[in-house]
């Protein structure tokens, strides 16, 4: 630290910033963690996220009131944080248990009442994290005139450990030892970090009392509090804005794996917390604050925006294409960094390093620079506000729970409202223009600078006029990616696009969130898994996750003896989408044996434990997606089975040949392993020739004028029987050493630092 922070003072905040750094990085694997068990119950639906955040945030904020307001009621500062954080530890060992018994109990509840739940489970642990940075800020500003350095050491380092955490938890300590074992490690640091502050504590009899020195010479006029709190709420609902965005278009780019989440939080909480580093140490010497401020918040709307220009500019720019094209034909994810050798797979540095240096590229343009600036914002705020170190706790306390709520306002308007109705790039556009609400805090300053009223105002209203359109940026990337033109609608959830070559009406593709879902015509590749499933069964009752294109929906509608099919799909505008140009969704959807349900297919059986089906017939995305474990695993699969008929038969399409179907037999008494579907029951499992071709003959005299009928060969009975790989015994005999998926251990989504199974 500085010079002018005294020497005991420097040595104390050293010690604690390295716990507040542990304290910052278990916190996020709580996050982590915490945010997927509740998933798991209350589905991947972007409500049910956005709830669950908004409850984990809500307590943060919660928690930092209280802190603010307890600080100066006590006098051991440090004593308290150190038991704050075994309290924490203590939660955190019976958090899994606990999380998931109150799951199973509640499972398929409403969304208001799921918003209730994840706040009242989460409320405990997520008060007392909030409570630590009023807390430390009470014990270590001992002076005004150091405030912002101390604040903006202190949030820096626990928004670094937060990052760090993040990665680390995201890449390594889940796919090694899965929630749990995740947990476990940040419960250990959490006690490490309780202990030790109350280690300090008794080494350091003085270190809450030392003496508090309030003057401050040479301070102008501080902010009146009320505009501080306003602009500590606009800042939290801008950057959490930011990050929404941020979030929506990498997972278009990066595919929306579950490495996206921590790699994204990975490098905004690095920039964040050196931008609290050095922007903190300079609010001290600044003798304009509010002008920085106002320059920091108006230089992070201009770097987001010029960010988002050089990704927009890398789409004109012939050099770049082949590789953005590349990234859709095979979908850019951390790619394994395991290579073959005779001997079997080897781990190579080198293709880990240049698989991550490209999955990071495009969230380094969009992220890191803008995160810079914005990590200044907080500890700026709290440095005006502190005009007495005797009220620092409580005004770091009050700012940071204003962020917060402005924050999960944020969260909430750009997910149901500005996304779904404004778009990524309208909504972009509407956040720069809220930056310029900044400007108002330089009323009243002595001398504004033209930087802060002229020159950036009109810098970022200049690159918000030159973004680009509703709609134009998707366009053009996937015009670039595939070749072939592109009909774009974005929603709350996703972003939707029908590839086609001429007319809309006669699409080619289906693209869901940057990833290749369904295509037109068939050419008999869904059919052949139906046919497969519905010939063990012959169903009148049909469940049906996964809308897709809605291929395989089309085909199911045209089996003799099918009375009732159910359609669950987690987004629920694709299906008014797709009906409007993909003639096998305007042929389904207007069946009146069809019912569409928007939910999360675990959620909606949750919801309804007495309902039976002849056929269950799952279909999501591939394997690496974020929340595809929560349908394979084995308490998923042990929910389908409660929910077959006496003779009902499950399908599954899948990408993955040796964890799906190990889980799938070790649940099922009958299963059957097809090349790249499987088939499940209860009972054995027999398959019906004449119902095949019979079918088959139905399915092409309804379907003239649709697709074309040249792909008929490709549903013959004996073909398609051929296929099959594997039955049940087989299948464990072949996959004994195969780890089985587990909603506790999603090897699938963390696959990073596995070596692939042979």
């Amino acid at each position: 630290m500085v010079q002018s922070i005294r020497r005991g003072d420097n040595s104390r905040l050293a010690w604690v910033a390295i716990l507040f750094l542990l304290s910052g990085a278990a916190g996020l694997i709580y996050e982590i963690v915490w945010e997927r068990l509740l998933e798991i119950y209350f589905g991947v639906t972007m409500t049910s996220i956005t709830l669950i955040v908004t409850a984990y945030m809500g307590g943060l904020g919660l928690g930092s009131l209280i802190g603010g307001q307890v600080t100066q009621r006590i006098k051991r500062v440090v004593l308290t944080y150190g038991l704050v954080e075994v309290a924490i530890a203590i939660f955190g060992f019976i958090s899994p248990g606990l999380i998931t018994w109150i799951g199973q109990h509640t499972a398929g509840s409403p969304y208001p009442l799921v918003f209730v739940i994840s706040f009242g489970v989460l409320l405990i642990p997520t008060v007392l994290m909030g409570m630590t940075l009023p807390l430390l800020t009470q014990s270590f500003v001992n002076q005004v005139d150091t405030s912002g350095q101390v604040v903006g050491l202190l949030y820096g380092i626990n928004t670094l450990g937060a990052g760090l955490g993040a990665l680390i938890g995201g890449y390594i300590l889940i796919g090694f030892l899965g929630f749990d074992g995740a947990i476990q490690v940040a419960v250990f640091l959490n006690v490490v970090v309780g202990i030790g502050a109350i280690i300090l504590l008794g080494n350091q009899a003085q270190v809450d009392s030392g003496e508090k020195r309030i003057t401050a010479p040479n301070e102008k006029p501080a902010l009146p509090y009320p505009g501080i709190l306003s602009a500590a709420f606009l800042v939290g609902f801008i950057n959490l804005g930011f990050e929404m965005l941020w979030f929506r278009v990498l997972g278009i780019l990066n595919k929306n794996t579950s490495y996206g989440f921590p790699s994204i939080l990975f490098l905004f909480l690095t920039g964040l917390a050196f931008g609290g580093f050095i922007w903190g140490r300079k609010a001290d010497k600044s003798p304009d604050r509010i002008g920085l401020y106002v320059k920091l918040q108006l230089g992070s709307g201009i770097l987001t925006a010029l960010s988002f220009l050089t990704i927009w500019g890398m789409l004109h720019v012939p050099a770049f294409q082949p590789w953005i094209s590349e990234t859709f034909s095979n979908p850019q994810q951390p790619v394994s960094p395991f290579v073959w050798v005779e001997n079997g797979h080897v781990f190579s540095r080198r293709l880990a390093l240049s698989s991550l240096l490209l999955y990071f590229l495009p969230i380094g343009l969009l992220v890191l620079p803008a995160s810079l600036l914005m990590g200044g914002g907080l500890p700026i705020l709290d440095r005006i506000a502190i005009t007495s170190a005797h009220v620092s706790g409580r005004r770091v306390g009050d700012i940071h729970l204003v962020n917060i709520l402005g924050s999960v306002s944020g969260s909430m308007v750009i997910s149901f409202i500005c996304l779904p109705f404004l778009g990524t790039e309208l909504t972009l556009k509407f956040l720069g223009l809220c930056s310029l609400l900044f400007i108002g805090l330089l009323r009243g300053n002595a001398s504004p600078s033209r930087t802060s009223t002229i020159y950036f105002p009109a810098s970022l209203l200049t690159l918000l006029f030159i973004l680009p359109w509703r709609g134009e940026f998707y366009t053009k990337l996937y015009q670039t990616a595939t070749g072939i033109n592109a009909l774009v609608y974005e929603t709350g959830e996703s972003v939707l696009v029908l590839g086609y070559e001429k007319d809309p009406a006669s699409p080619s593709t289906l693209w869901i969130g940057g990833i290749q879902n369904s295509y037109f015509p068939t050419y008999g590749y869904y059919e052949r898994t139906a046919l497969t499933c519905a010939s063990a069964s012959q169903p009148k009752n049909i469940l049906l996750i996964g809308l897709g294109g809605a291929n395989t929906a089309y085909f199911i509608t045209q089996l003799s003896g099918v009375e009732e099919i159910t359609i669950v799909e987690l987004m629920e505008d694709l299906g008014p989408f797709i009906k409007k140009y993909a003639p096998p969704a305007q042929r389904t959807l207007t069946d009146p044996r069809v019912l569409y349900i928007a939910d999360d297919g675990r959620r909606f059986l949750y919801a309804q434990p007495d309902e039976k089906y002849d056929l269950i017939f799952i279909d999501p995305l591939y394997s690496f997606t974020s929340g595809h474990n929560n349908l394979y695993s084995r308490e998923a699969m042990d929910l389908y089975r409660g929910h077959l008929s006496e003779s009902g038969v499950f399908c599954a399409w899948f990408n993955e040949n040796h964890v799906i179907p190990k889980t799938t037999a070790t649940v099922f008494p009958y299963t059957d392993h097809f090349r790249d579907w499987i088939v499940a029951g209860n009972v054995p499992l027999a398959y019906d020739h004449d119902y095949i071709y019979h079918a088959t003959a139905t399915y092409v005299e309804n379907s003239i004028g649709l697709y074309s009928t040249g792909f008929v060969d490709a549903l013959d009975p004996v073909e398609i029987l051929n296929d099959r790989i594997a039955g049940k015994a087989e299948i464990i005999l072949n996959e004994a050493g195969t780890p089985i998926l587990t909603d506790m251990n999603p090897w699938l989504e963390y696959y990073y630092f596995h070596a692939p199974i042979d």
